[in-house]
């Protein structure tokens, strides 16, 4: 068992401070070294304290920050407040991120980083622990009170340990919601016999795998400390499709043949921006949008040759202008498909590397008496298609299938016998294997064994889709990575069972099938999915359950922005249960689910501009709410360039004037303005109004909160949400 104790350091050139509190006791102590008192000695005597009490030090981004700056003052007992400061400042601004993480053999005090469990170090889910406040409700959002660099006084350094103390606490309340995802990563330790608490699911998953590899098959991913990978100078793609591929109608053998044709030296972004010349037949099905490049003048046979070689399928576009001359403007235009696609019955379906997409948009479509909405998703869809099809990474052989079925067979045994951290930890272990085949920095490595399960994944689901297309009245609603989605007659649905049915022979993949009582689409990343006991899916901008509002089945992750949760809320009530908007708004009493939340960089300043148009400066990460007064938001940021060489002129009047461009330099001289010359004239900061036209209150702390909510503002915003969902598609009527 740990004793866990959370900290959070502060750090400037004349104090540095450290909060750490012990979670079984709740008594938290504060260390200073500064002009006014040095307690290092203490404090280095607390961390023996901890060490002593088999315990562990808990932050957020610790292992990336606070723990080397407290490594730097253990190892340098007679740094100054400045030495500690500058070495805090090279941790910072280093450009590695790893330059400064302390080795796990040199650790003195095990450290736990709840901003690593959580994969905040991801670029797309990078989140600090002010918008955690803000997600998890916290009674008082604080930011750092005074500019990184500044040299305090006494008295702000009182101000600066109560700020300490503030995000000590913030970081234990999140240590809180972080309990389960601590205790499995104990749990995934011991199994493993190494340390995995600061691995975030995806490492845990990958981990884990090549664990179990390793102990099938030593040396299989590392051989004398190197990454054993499968690299390839180019792949064909008809050498990664299954043999069972077959499709009759010519939309789906369009790009069937498209894929056999090509070969490809990387895997990202190969299905993009797709000329309508390099499509083939996939030109006479694919949606495409026209091209337009101006050009100087009329072109001449060299230009033409020119674009005839780079876009044999381009026109040139002849354009009248509005002038008493009659002048022609002359563009270069061709057509270009984003991705590839086909069109089927009215129905896209978006092929990429990452997988097939498609949905109907702007609809309600209800089971009733005569259709029902029904949904196949495939099970483990691409574990089992290596699984079944013996596909693996070169370099690991086909032992690799057989350890990824054993490990799908164990988590199927521990799922039913409620056995939650070892199914979990099984689960991250077969998702996390297509990802880490196509990480260059992976053992599992082989961007063939990616392309042929992704590839593979979008044709066998064309394959059941194409089928079932055959019913009369089946109309397909959404098409995704591993499953999809259609509306059938129910007279049909027998038929629709026996076509799965034969998919799964096939394939020898497993279906799993789910009937909905009612789907709400805005568009392929939007809607609610609602099944006939109740519950719901909800996606994009209509998830809205946070933790706070459903403990186990939240919409919301950390990362995600939590913002006037209402909004969704009310569209979601009128749209699944015709709950009036207004009315739900209106009566709804717990005001954090009104608060809205923005950020702006340290380079910029957030401001209230008033009635008397005064800016009020805010701290940078601001909670506020909509409200019938109280003033406006904007973020003034620097110029995108500090100065700018301008032509001056003087007019008649004597009245200066800057000219910045050619039409305004040629008009200023035709008016005879005098040119007193060319100088750098200094930019003004640009401005952007946020909720723009409506007033905000700041409310940092809670107990600030007026009660004076614009409920027109939510309102509104929430018809727009449910804006479509006035009209139900016509079957649905």
């Amino acid at each position: 068992m740990y004793n866990d104790y959370i900290y959070d350091i502060e750090t400037y050139p004349n104090v540095y401070t450290i909060a750490i509190g012990e979670v079984s006791s709740r008594n938290c102590k504060v260390f200073e070294i500064s002009f006014r008192k040095d307690q290092r000695l203490e404090m280095i005597e607390y961390f023996r304290h901890i060490v002593r009490n088999k315990g562990r030090m808990v932050g957020f981004n610790n292992v990336g920050f606070d723990y080397p700056v407290v490594h730097f003052i253990i190892k340098n007992q007679n740094a100054t407040v400045e030495d500690i400061y500058n070495y805090a400042m090279e941790v910072i601004k280093s450009e590695d991120k790893w330059a400064y993480n302390v080795k796990d053999n040199d650790v003195l005090i095990p450290q736990v980083d709840l901003f690593k469990i959580h994969h905040f170090d991801n670029k797309a889910r990078m989140t600090s622990l002010k918008m955690l406040e803000f997600n998890m409700r916290s009674e008082n959002i604080e930011d750092l009170p005074f500019p990184v660099g500044t040299h305090l006084t006494s008295e702000e350094i009182d101000v600066l340990i109560k700020y300490n103390r503030h995000d000590m606490v913030q970081t234990f309340q999140f240590y809180n919601e972080s309990k389960t995802h601590i205790k499995f990563r104990e749990v995934l330790s011991k199994q493993l016999g190494k340390d995995v608490m600061n691995f975030n699911d995806t490492k845990l998953g990958k981990d884990l795998f090549i664990t179990e590899l390793e102990k099938n098959n030593k040396g299989c991913c590392y051989k004398y400390g190197k990454k054993q990978q499968t690299k390839r100078k180019s792949i064909k793609l008809k050498d990664c499709i299954f043999g069972y591929t077959k499709f009759e109608r010519p939309e789906f053998q369009a790009v069937l043949n498209w894929l056999n044709k090509q070969t490809i030296t990387e895997t990202k972004g190969v299905f993009n921006d797709l000329l309508e010349s390099d499509l083939g037949d996939v030109a006479k099905y694919a949606v495409m949008r026209v091209k337009r490049q101006k050009l100087k003048g009329k072109p001449n046979e060299d230009e033409l040759t020119k674009y005839k070689k780079e876009l044999p399928l381009h026109w040139i576009e002849e354009k009248e202008l509005k002038s008493p001359k009659g002048a022609i403007s002359y563009y270069l235009c061709w057509n270009i498909a984003d991705n590839l696609n086909v069109v089927l019955d009215g129905f896209r379906y978006d092929f990429g590397t990452g997988g097939i997409h498609g949905s109907v948009e702007s609809s309600i479509i209800c089971s009733d008496d005569e259709y029902l909405v029904r949904d196949e998703d495939v099970a483990s869809y691409y574990p089992n298609l290596a699984i079944k099809n013996r596909i693996y990474p070169k370099h690991l052989g086909e032992e690799f299938c057989n350890i990824y079925e054993g490990l799908y067979n164990q988590r199927k045994v521990y799922k039913k016998q409620g056995r939650d951290a070892e199914q979990q930890m099984l689960k991250l272990a077969l998702n996390g294997t297509y990802g880490a085949s196509n990480d260059q920095y992976s053992p599992l490595y082989d961007p063939m064994f990616t392309m042929s399960i992704t590839i593979n994944g979008q044709l066998s689901l064309c394959m059941l889709a194409e089928q079932l297309l055959k019913i009369d009245k089946l109309t397909m609603i959404q098409i995704n990575t591993d499953g999809l989605t259609f509306k059938i007659p129910h007279e049909s649905n027998a038929r629709a069972t026996d076509i799965c049915t034969w998919w799964q022979n096939v394939t020898k993949l497993e279906l799993e099938t789910a009937e909905y009582a009612k789907m709400i689409i805005r568009d392929v990343n939007n809607y609610i999915a609602v099944k006939h006991n109740g519950s719901m899916k909800n996606k994009g901008a209509y998830a809205w359950k946070t933790k706070h509002h459903d403990p186990e089945h939240p919409d919301l992750g950390w990362h995600q922005n939590h913002s006037a949760p209402v909004i969704s809320m009310a569209a979601e009530r009128f749209l699944v249960a015709g709950d009036d908007i207004e009315t739900t708004i209106m009566n709804h009493k717990d005001h954090f689910d009104f608060m809205l939340r923005t950020k702006v960089p340290r380079s910029s300043r957030l401001v209230m501009v008033d009635d008397f148009e005064c800016d009020n400066v805010l701290q940078n990460i601001c909670r506020y709410y909509i409200s019938d007064n109280g003033g406006y938001l904007v973020k003034i940021m620097p110029p995108m360039t500090p100065t700018k060489l301008m032509s001056v002129f003087l007019d008649d009047e004597g009245v200066k004037l800057n000219a910045g461009t050619k039409g305004d330099i040629n008009k200023y001289t035709k008016k005879g303005y005098q040119f007193l010359g060319e100088f750098e004239i200094e930019q003004p900061e640009r401005r952007m109004g946020i909720s723009v036209g409506w007033k905000c209150v700041p409310c940092n702390d809670i107990n600030n909160f007026k009660g004076n909510i614009n409920y027109d503002y939510y309102i509104k915003e929430a018809i727009k949400l449910a804006g479509f969902g006035m009209v139900e598609d016509e079957e649905s009527e």
